[in-house]
């Protein structure tokens, strides 16, 4: 079974759903507008639904494929994944700060995609340190959003 990809999104889904609880601002000026807390309720209810297209996708992956693939990962638990992304995530948010924006996000992409079973080093750092660019270039310089 691929528990490394169901447990990370099952993380992301339930990390979604803390950020939507969050999501509480107010707007009393224009009633009809959806005011500020549009955006990041918006955010994350698509983040729970593709987290769980991508537990279905996996589930069901696996319940095509699974006498051929034998017992890859039997041995780890889908709870080791949750923790570990639940703990990764709180690691980033704790760091995001005094370490900044490009090499916490660069760290926080390694460690997940290590937790999900990627060993190709070339792949890590690729699209670990290409995400981490393009979104700082984005949001940093283009759109001039205050980056750590």
């Amino acid at each position: 079974m691929r528990y490394g990809e169901i447990g990370i999104s099952a993380g992301m889904a339930s990390l979604a759903v803390f950020f939507y609880s969050l999501a509480t601002f107010q707007q009393e000026m224009n009633p009809a507008d959806p005011g500020p807390a549009f955006y990041p309720r918006l955010i994350s209810l698509l983040l729970v639904v593709f987290a769980v297209a991508q537990m279905a996708i996996s589930w069901r992956q696996n319940g095509l494929a699974g006498e051929k693939q034998g017992k890859e990962g039997a041995g780890r638990l889908p709870y080791i994944y949750v923790g570990g992304t639940l703990v990764i995530s709180l690691i980033y948010l704790l760091l995001f700060k005094g370490a900044g924006y490009f090499w916490t996000t660069a760290g926080f992409l390694l460690a997940l995609m290590l937790l999900g079973g990627v060993r190709n080093w070339l792949v890590l750092s690729s699209v670990a340190l290409g995400y981490s660019l393009v979104t700082y270039y984005l949001f940093g310089q283009v759109l001039m959003v205050p980056l750590p």
